[in-house]
């Protein structure tokens, strides 16, 4: 994976500087809370087999047999794989948005597999431990890269931030980063939108999953 440089913004930068709106995505770093998680729909059956190098990852169906239906490499399965596609509500001091979770980011936000949370919610219909995990995520603060693009919905664009990676916040190291901001702004010296950081980003997962729903802001 090459490395990417994302640009430390806030969330009401998203809206302010037009994030997203060019013909390129905008690649950045928020410094956010969750919120709120939508797990009424939170992760899609994918296929687990193998594709060259890489899990294949599309949606599968149930067939009437008990099998689970890969289109893409037309083969009937008897298991398929959980893979988060998660929406949920991130907020710093300046505002909130609505994003999406892939597999990886989501799997660190919820602190539980895919798997484990859809079994707790469809086979042992456990709302007691559902609502404790979702809970538990809850004013969780971490550092999200997000890819900021505009999306196309009938004849009207909307910005659509999807979480690259998520990082649980590093206290010791964000204050750091906000004394060092502090100083530059008390010498008056000139302002760059903050840090940058290099990381390397998968979108992979962005077009795994067909069909599947997120939430434009």
């Amino acid at each position: 994976m090459s490395g990417r440089t994302y640009v430390r913004k806030t969330l009401s930068q998203i809206k302010d500087e037009g994030l997203g709106r060019a013909e390129k995505p905008d690649w950045i770093t928020v410094s956010a809370f969750v919120w709120s998680v939508n797990i009424d729909n939170f992760c899609y059956t994918a296929c687990p087999l193998i594709v060259g190098d890489r899990q294949c990852k599309k949606k599968v169906t149930l067939n009437g047999d008990g099998m689970w239906h890969c289109d893409r490499c037309g083969e009937d399965i008897p298991e398929c794989d959980y893979r988060y596609l998660l929406q949920l509500q991130i907020r710093d001091h300046t505002g909130m948005t609505w994003v999406t979770a892939f597999h990886e980011a989501g799997e660190v936000i919820m602190g539980v597999s895919a798997k484990a949370l859809y079994m707790l919610k469809h086979e042992e219909q456990d709302d007691v431990e559902v609502r404790m995990v979702k809970n538990f995520v809850r004013f969780n603060q971490f550092l999200f890269r997000l890819k900021v693009k505009e999306e196309i919905y009938g004849d009207e664009g909307q910005v659509r931030p999807n979480v690259v990676n998520a990082e649980r916040l590093n206290f010791a190291d964000e204050c750091k980063y906000l004394l060092g901001l502090i100083g530059r702004l008390s010498r008056d010296e000139p302002q760059t939108n903050s840090a940058t950081i290099l990381h390397g980003g998968n979108n992979n997962e962005m077009n795994s999953a067909s069909g599947g729903n997120t939430t434009p802001i």
